[in-house]
């Protein structure tokens, strides 16, 4: 699974615990083990577990789905989805944990 390198400190200190994506970035299953890797040149962060995988429209999205982000606010969530995903209304919320190497 692929995070932007400015999300890499929060993974590993376990404060962002969850992440928003499409249909096409959502084939993972739950107790699923794998690496999250740097998008920029798919180096090693950590090891993961998927802890749960649940369809989402983005106007369902709410405090605990930012709060999993590691974000204050659900506005914040919605405005940064809509940059990743433009116009995309079917998400899938992706919770997991980050596993001790």
């Amino acid at each position: 699974m692929m995070f932007s390198r400015k999300l890499k400190s929060q993974i590993l200190s376990g404060k962002k615990t969850g992440t928003v994506r499409n249909k096409a970035d959502s084939d993972y299953h739950s107790g699923q083990e794998l690496d999250a890797l740097l998008d920029e040149d798919g180096s090693k962060i950590c090891r993961i577990r998927i802890i749960s995988i649940e369809p989402v429209q983005y106007s369902e999205l709410k405090r605990q789905h930012a709060k999993a982000e590691y974000l204050p606010f659900v506005f914040m969530l919605k405005w940064i989805v809509r940059r990743i995903y433009p116009g995309e209304n079917e998400l899938f919320f992706i919770r997991f944990k980050v596993l001790a190497d």
